[in-house]
């Protein structure tokens, strides 16, 4: 039987799923990082997925979503996704040290990862926190500052308030902070951890091309021998169920 419990970790509202024969023994920690306007509820699919696999999985609300949604944000509309991700990946470790304070988790065990929104965060954790040991990246992009250019020239530009009229000089300066938690300008940082990424070719939210791009350069290095990549034809963004499990398999202890 899965417990799923509802919580507050650090001020931060969560979800956490784990097996009742193992809810107070030291087993490894996955995340899973929801979606954009998502709150964490939308993510127990994933999360059913890892604790049958004999992980206790967290997933948090993001910063502005689900039970964060009032919380104060004082910046620029136009930065504020890249806020939220950033806080993300900024709240993480203490979301780790937590659970490990608790005897429930160790450092050296810990799995990420995210849909969409999510997914992006998990990139960026993966090139900041070495200690992460595996990773999962659902309709996601490997570079903030890459998909940003992008989403200047895609339909979102006229849909995202502030973002039509944002000079090209400003979003690289605005983005520089995030060039040192991009996997794409660094990706040895995957150091041959196990990472499955999946998306979907008709993907017109997160572009697939960048991802693809990205996976072609480093398919045959080193340092990405275990990362697990699968791109659906036909697909737009959307997760299909079959994809929760393959990921969870892919990384289940």
């Amino acid at each position: 039987m899965i417990i799923v419990d509802k919580k507050i970790v650090n001020n931060i509202p969560v979800i956490e799923l784990v097996k009742s024969n193992q809810i107070d023994k030291k087993i490894p920690l996955a995340i899973f990082y929801h979606g954009v306007t998502n709150q964490k509820e939308q993510g127990l699919t994933a999360g059913y997925e890892l604790a049958q696999r004999g992980f206790r999985t967290i997933i948090p609300d993001a910063f502005l979503h689900g039970e964060r949604k009032e919380e104060p944000y004082q910046g620029p509309k136009e930065m504020a996704f890249w806020h939220i991700e950033l806080k993300t990946v900024e709240e993480l470790p203490a979301l780790v040290d937590y659970y490990v304070a608790k005897g429930l988790a160790t450092k050296n065990q810990v799995t990420v990862t995210g849909l969409s929104m999510g997914a992006i965060a998990t990139c960026m954790a993966f090139a900041k926190y070495p200690w992460i040991k595996a990773g999962g990246c659902l309709m996601g992009n490997p570079d903030p500052s890459s998909f940003t250019q992008w989403l200047l020239t895609s339909q979102w530009r006229s849909v995202v308030e502030g973002l039509e009229s944002i000079d090209q000089d400003v979003v690289l300066q605005a983005m520089a902070p995030f060039n040192p938690l991009s996997l794409k300008r660094a990706p040895e940082k995957i150091a041959g951890r196990p990472f499955y990424i999946w998306h979907g070719e008709e993907d017109e939210t997160v572009p697939f091309e960048q991802m693809k791009a990205f996976v072609e350069s480093i398919s045959q290095e080193p340092y990405a021998k275990n990362v697990h990549f699968e791109f659906y034809e036909g697909h737009a963004h959307k997760v299909p169920y079959e994809v929760f499990v393959k990921m969870a398999d892919y990384l289940g202890v």
